[in-house]
């Protein structure tokens, strides 16, 4: 866990030094660039025993040093247009793309790590207005998966979501579908985010958020219900019940952001009308939370939408007068912080040994 505070403690004291005021020309550029730069290390540079799926990627990797060009193409285009041997055929190309580079498979994570923390980084730098607050809440809540753990949805959400997001804003929409679809190849839960295109730009009227309010608590009857729709449309039959799946402690912090913020949507708005998509992507991400309390694995869906958290908070603090925004901000940091100590990650780079 030491290696985790140490990063954070750094990240506050660039803040300190490249974020105010009178501070460094360019002060966030700079400062997205270091903090990206530092995530890039710990992902890149983990131990193979960091992270709950490294050793199955690892083992992944290593078949596919032995499969041939002409193999990996054909159950591509199986893959893509009916039913492949393989799920996910695009990762399965571009692990043999990276093979050309090296067979390294330490250097293989750092590259996904780019892949990824880059895209993430330029992300934070357009739309952010606390670039700070945003990577303390990667540093917390979602480093976890996004740094250590899943690597084919973690590319798939760079693409779909951190690029994708791009197209959104400008409203354009084949150039959306494309990066979603090629995202697909790599973890198909990414056509998931394809419908956020017509749902971001929904305006919070009244009537719709009544919906929405009767609707989730629906939806969480349902869930059985809804989890196989899930699985039928996404194909992902191996994804089964689990007895007392359940992600009590997130869905209250994604409820409770989502309930507050709603609130301050009108504050918010006129600050930046952005805000809109945040709102939306939250309330998409309730709209899918019941099915992780059938299969903790289905969190993966709400993430595509829960990763906006990291734009909204800063917004939410952003809306309050200045005392209170001192004071909530400083709150915000303290649970962040509170949230990560309990957790009592572990971390080791590649050279320590367990």
């Amino acid at each position: 866990m030491l290696i985790y505070l140490v990063n954070i403690v750094l990240l506050i004291a660039w803040a300190a030094l490249l974020l105010r005021d009178d501070g460094i020309k360019h002060g966030k550029l700079l400062f997205v660039a270091i903090a990206t730069g530092q995530w890039i290390v710990l992902s890149g540079f983990r131990h193979f025993s960091v992270g709950a799926d490294t050793l199955q990627y690892k083992w992944m990797f290593d078949q596919t040093k032995f499969a041939s060009w002409e193999h990996l193409m054909d159950n591509f285009v199986r893959g893509v247009t009916s039913s492949g041997e393989d799920r996910d055929p695009g990762y399965f190309l571009l692990q043999k793309a990276t093979q050309l580079v090296t067979e390294n498979y330490q250097w293989y994570l750092l590259i996904v790590a780019i892949l990824f923390l880059v895209p993430f980084g330029i992300w934070i730098y357009r739309n952010s207005t606390e670039p700070l607050l945003s990577f303390l809440i990667f540093s917390t809540l979602f480093y976890a998966f996004f740094a250590i753990t899943g690597l084919r949805q973690t590319i798939a959400t760079a693409i779909a979501v951190l690029i994708g997001y791009t197209f959104i804003k400008t409203r354009r929409f084949w150039p959306f579908v494309a990066v979603v679809l090629v995202a697909a190849t790599i973890h198909k839960s990414a056509l998931v985010f394809l419908p956020f295109y017509f749902v971001a730009t929904k305006q919070l009227t009244k009537r719709y958020l009544l919906t929405v309010g009767v609707l989730v608590p629906v939806l969480f009857l349902f869930k059985g219900q809804l989890f196989e729709l899930f699985r039928l449309i996404s194909g992902y039959d191996q994804y089964d019940y689990y007895t007392g799946a359940g992600t009590l402690n997130f869905s209250l912090i994604l409820i409770l952001i989502t309930v507050v913020s709603l609130w301050r949507r009108e504050e918010m708005i006129a600050n930046n009308p952005n805000v809109v998509h945040y709102l939306n992507a939250m309330i998409l991400a309730l709209c899918f939370l019941p099915l992780t309390f059938i299969n903790p694995s289905m969190m993966r869906i709400v993430q595509y939408f829960s990763v906006f958290i990291m734009l909204l908070i800063p917004e939410l603090l952003r809306s309050f007068e200045r005392r209170e925004r001192l004071l909530a901000y400083y709150v915000a940091i303290t649970m962040l912080l509170f949230l990560f100590v309990r957790n009592e990650p572990v971390y080791l780079f590649f050279w320590q040994n367990k």
